[in-house]
């Protein structure tokens, strides 16, 4: 029974522990295959028997794990750039979305909170306030990323998106039921809604992959030493 490839044990193990989407795992280990096998190539139009070559380029290639980590990171910094521009967008536009609906609710006959509702009110103010100081450590996480893709920068404006996105979800939902809106209101507290469950969810998701990833990645050296 010949002996395994130590090429493809090496670029099968690696493939393993990189944390990413299928898709990224396969292309980067088509890559690195692709030049380990070009260097074992190299080595045996030297005269190398063609398996010391490929154990020599394996043992020059160094511990896959800690490759697989760093690999793993260059993955997550870039991801964190895509989601820096989609969350700064995101909550400036649910900001803008909010301020302008809600002005307009609270300025019309007969728009109403119960009184069990109140809490609502105060919800309210707090992302008022809130609101702005997001937005702001957005812009500043993006760029932040966008310069040098610090991963806490990252983490930072993933926490803050999804609690944000999360509060505003949840009350564009509670006052749909709690609140009594005019009959010219109606289109206006629609589009709030669906303005806050598009962007809101999709920024949930998106925080929440980011956040999910970055833990796998910090987990992985453990796993591997289980």
């Amino acid at each position: 029974m010949p002996s395994p490839d130590p090429v493809a044990l090496l670029v099968g193990r690696l493939e393993r522990a990189v944390v990413a989407t299928g898709r990224h795992r396969r292309e980067l280990a088509r890559e690195i295959e692709g030049d380990l096998r070009e260097d074992v190539a190299a080595r045996v139009r030297a005269g190398v028997p063609e398996r010391d070559a490929a154990e020599a380029v394996v043992a020059e290639f160094g511990d896959p794990g800690e490759l697989a980590v760093e690999l793993s990171l260059e993955l997550l910094a870039d991801r964190g750039k895509r989601f820096a521009s989609f969350a700064a967008l995101g909550a400036v536009t649910l900001l803008v979305a909010w301020f302008a609906a809600m002005t307009t609710l609270v300025g019309m006959p007969g728009f109403r909170v119960p009184v069990e509702g109140g809490w609502m009110l105060q919800v309210s103010r707090g992302l008022d306030v809130a609101g702005p100081l997001v937005v702001g450590a957005a812009v500043v996480g993006w760029l932040a990323i966008r310069r040098s893709g610090s991963l806490a920068a990252i983490v930072a404006v993933a926490l803050l998106q999804l609690g944000y996105a999360l509060a505003l979800v949840v009350g564009a939902v509670a006052m749909v039921g709690a609140v009594t809106v005019p009959a010219a209101g109606t289109a206006v507290l629609a589009a709030l809604v669906a303005v806050t469950l598009l962007l809101g969810t999709g920024l949930i998701a998106s925080a929440a992959g980011v956040l999910l990833r970055w833990g796998a990645v910090r987990l992985e050296p453990l796993r591997a030493r289980a």
